[in-house]
This record gives structure tokens, sequence and C-alpha cells, in this order.
């Protein structure tokens, strides 16, 4: 019967045995030290992994202003989009843009017509 319970106990059982009968008696004051020290070891890493890492804090917030930017670029690109396609409906149909456009850019006259440049 005594076979049963050492085959039903882990390979671990006799180790942990022994590490809790050390425990038990060790001075208080080094198992306040090596409390002291797994609690620090648990708050640097704690630490760590919230200010470091892909879901760290940082990084968290360097992607939330990027895309902010980003959200920013693409409104601008927008609108520059909504100009541009209403400036093509216009040269397509309306003559009178159409020689605004010559006379301001490409500085086209009628007949007769002189223009002159003035320096600003």
């Amino acid at each position: 019967m005594t076979d049963r319970k050492n085959k039903n106990k882990s390979f671990l059982a006799p180790l942990t045995q022994n590490l809790r009968k050390k425990l038990s008696n060790t001075d208080v004051r080094v198992r306040r030290k090596a409390l002291h020290i797994l609690l620090v070891i648990i708050v640097v890493f704690t630490v760590y992994s919230f200010f470091s890492g892909p879901t760290g804090f940082i990084r968290i917030a360097r992607l939330h202003i990027q895309k902010n930017q980003l959200e920013r670029q693409n409104h601008e690109l927008l609108a520059d989009l909504v100009d541009a396609e209403y400036t093509a409906k216009r040269l397509k149909s309306d003559m009178k843009f159409i020689e605004y456009i010559a006379r301001t850019r490409h500085y086209f006259a009628r007949e007769g017509e002189v223009i002159y440049r003035l320096k600003e």
C-alpha cells in the first residue's frame, strides 16, 4: 500500500518537503529577506512589462500618436481629392473656367490684347 502512495506522489514531492523543512528551520530574517527579494523581482518584472515590449505603455502611446497623424493626413488627402475632382469636372464642362486657367496660368491672350506682367 505504501508503494501506491509513493506512485501517486509527483517526483517533486521530496524536494518540496525538503524545502519546507529548510525554510521552517531557518531564521525569520532570512525568510523575510527572501520574500523582499521575491517582491522586488515581481515589481521589476511588472514595471518592465508595463512600459516596454509590444503591449507596453510607451509603444501604445507612440501608436496612438501615429494613428492621429495618419488620420489627419488622410483627411488632407481626401480634401485634395475632392478639389481635384471638382476642378476636373469644371475643366470638362465650363468654358469660362478653361479660359480663366489659360489666361492666368499660361498667359494666353485674345487678339489685340497685351499682357503686362507686374512683379509684386
